[in-house]
């Protein structure tokens, strides 16, 4: 029983230090995968399992979750979102293993980043396949080819929405823990850091030209806040502790729309509706709805930046 004890309040001790803040975690995401991540987390730092073997674990099993969403068979589907379920479970630990060994690296938030994308792109291409010989709702015409483009839009409407929800999540933790400020690079840094890479291994050049892509245009859709991130470079040291909490009080309001915005509920969305054999209303589910809340929060966190911006 003692150690029984011993082995909750360790797990509930790593819960507490793997956490990025109170502002960004998620709850949702805590009750469902906080405890399972936690032993799992500790069983990889205990047996020397690195964060980014994590996040490729979490890819290849989410990427096998979603051939279970080509049948017909809503008890396939189920299994298909359990696998998915552990996905998660992995996609949590590799975060929490990066914190509590203190190996959190720019490749690191890239693959994390990348996981939940490719997830959904294994999902969308099983659906294609899945939807290619289903009638289109209200019609008796079949998908045929347009699934195919159907899911490409929502695919592309999908990759902008999380891109951006990463941006000022990430943006949110570098201004409230301002010493890690420096770890948030921008496109030019990441620019300058690819024309340096020369004599590095070709995958090297490749992951940095596809970051460098990837936080370009974040910045486009956020010019206000990249101009202040630039400013803010230019002071360094000069700007006040004041302007930093500033920040994180405006963002706080906003923060947990990032959450909504990755993966949780577009993915529970999903797996309902598949279960309810409802899937194609996803499509406009994830291009109408998810792009509304996404427009509103780009919007809110560019008044952020045009206000303070100001001030500095």
């Amino acid at each position: 029983m003692g150690n029984l004890t011993e082995i909750r309040e360790q797990i509930q001790s790593d819960l507490e230090v793997s956490k990025k803040s109170n502002d960004t975690e998620d709850k949702v995401d805590t009750a469902l995968y906080g405890m399972f991540s936690a032993i799992f987390a500790r069983f990889c730092i205990r047996t020397g399992i690195s964060a980014n073997t994590v996040t490729l674990m979490s890819l290849l099993l989410g990427v096998c979750g979603s051939l279970f969403f080509y049948s017909q068979n809503v008890l396939i589907n189920f299994i298909g979102i359990v696998i998915e379920y552990f996905s998660v479970v992995l996609d949590c630990a590799d975060g929490e293993v990066a914190r509590l060994t203190h190996s959190s690296s720019q490749l690191g938030r890239f693959l994390d980043g990348m996981v939940d994308s490719l997830n959904f792109f294994a999902i969308y291409v099983v659906l294609a396949v899945r939807m290619t010989n289903e009638t289109i709702p209200f019609t008796s015409r079949k998908w045929g080819w347009m699934i195919w483009i159907s899911l490409i839009i929502c695919g592309i409407f999908h990759a902008d929405q999380a891109r951006m929800a990463d941006y000022y999540r990430t943006l949110h933790l570098n201004f409230l823990h301002r010493d890690s400020m420096s770890d948030f690079l921008m496109s030019e840094n990441i620019k300058a850091e690819l024309s340096e890479s020369r004599n590095t291994p070709l995958y090297n050049r490749a992951y940095l030209f596809i970051y460098y892509l990837y936080t370009r245009a974040q910045e486009t859709k956020s010019p206000k806040m990249r101009a202040l991130l630039k400013a803010m470079a230019e002071k360094g040291d000069a700007v006040p502790d004041g302007f930093y909490k500033r920040y994180t009080a405006e963002s706080r309001k906003y923060v947990q729309l990032t959450n909504v915005l990755t993966f949780n509920l577009r993915a529970y969305v999903l797996y309902l509706l598949i279960l309810l054999k409802l899937h194609p209303f996803f499509i406009p589910f994830n291009i109408i709805v998810l792009s509304v809340i996404a427009i509103y929060m780009i919007i809110r966190y560019e008044k952020i930046a045009g206000d303070l911006l100001k001030e500095l």
